[in-house]
Order: structure tokens, then C-alpha cells, then sequence
């Protein structure tokens, strides 16, 4: 059985928000927020890896499930704006952390690869992935499960013996698998 991987989308809004048609003040749509940055990693990993995608604004006890699920985890993952899925992913992490210590837990997303030392700072959290990171992401999760460490990935930023590292930016001329 491929070892698990456990990715998060966070809340994007401290509330529950309803999108209000300007047209027609009464037609009210709940937000539904597909992860398609997680979606297009977990696509990379296909075959070789389980991927669980936890996503906040539509799992209504998504903590435990994402305690339930890193069980047994090679990692989890979280993709972040620069918004309120901040406090979400770290509050969800510091659970994460506090649960399973041994775990990786890798950051990406906009406000990860425009503040990579920021998040890094953060104790409940291991490893940044900046970038187009969806082929990073897959060296990444080969590296932890071979055992390697992450030296030379290119496109990471990761704590190392209590020193951060990071690496050169990766290129952006690839494709994802269909």
C-alpha cells in the first residue's frame, strides 16, 4: 500500500460567507472553494502515493479528520493565500504538531513563496515549497520517503538541524500529467 499523503485547503474567511448576486439582492450562494492548487498536486503523486485532500470550506470536522487521516502519513500539506487561511493552516498544523511531532509539515501557496522565512519561523512548521510547486512537491515527497534529505531540491526552503535552507527557485517550463 503507497504511503499517505495528507493535504489541507484552510478557511479562507473567518465566517461562513454567502455570495450575493448583484442582480438579484435575494439569490444568495454559499462559497465553494475547490483547492485546484491541491488538486494539481495530488495529480503528481498519483500511483506512488494516497493523497487525502481535506478541504475547510466544505468538511465540516475537518480537524479530526485531518488528525484521523495523518495517522499513518508521509506528510501533510497545506496551501495558503495571503489571507485568513494563515491562522487556519497554523492553527490546524500546531494541532498536526502537537499529535504526530514527527511528521513533516510542508507549507506552498502564494503567501508561503513570497515569505518563505516568515513561515519558516513558525515552529509547526518544516518545510516551504515556493512556486509553481507541483513537480518541487513530488521531489519533495520522494525525498522523505526514501529517507534522503532535501539538499539540492530546487524550489524548497526547509529547517534543517535548527538552521532554515533554501534553494534556488525551480524553472517553470513543465507539464502535469493528464
Amino acid at each position: 500500500m503507497p504511503p499517505d499523503i495528507v493535504l489541507f485547503n484552510p478557511m479562507p474567511v473567518k465566517h461562513s460567507v454567502a455570495v450575493v448576486n448583484k442582480m438579484t439582492t435575494s439569490l444568495q450562494v454559499p462559497l465553494v472553494n475547490i483547492p485546484l492548487s491541491l488538486l494539481a498536486l495530488a495529480r503528481m503523486v498519483m500511483g506512488d502515493f494516497t493523497v487525502t485532500i481535506i478541504n475547510a470550506p466544505v468538511d465540516a470536522n475537518y480537524t479530526d479528520m485531518i488528525l484521523k487521516a495523518c495517522r499513518d502519513a508521509l506528510c501533510f500539506g497545506v496551501s495558503s493565500m495571503t489571507c485568513y487561511q494563515i491562522r487556519d493552516g497554523l492553527n490546524v498544523s500546531a494541532a498536526v504538531n502537537e499529535q504526530y511531532p514527527d511528521l513533516p509539515v510542508i507549507w506552498g501557496g502564494y503567501h508561503p513563496t513570497t515569505q518563505p522565512e516568515q513561515t519558516l519561523a513558525n515552529p509547526n512548521i518544516d518545510i516551504v515549497v515556493r512556486g509553481q510547486g507541483e513537480i518541487t512537491f513530488r521531489e519533495v515527497v520522494e525525498r522523505l520517503h526514501s529517507g534522503e534529505t532535501l539538499d539540492g531540491v530546487r524550489g524548497v526552503s526547509y529547517k534543517s538541524d535548527k538552521a532554515e535552507t533554501s534553494e534556488q527557485p525551480k524553472g517553470l517550463s513543465y507539464s502535469i500529467p493528464s
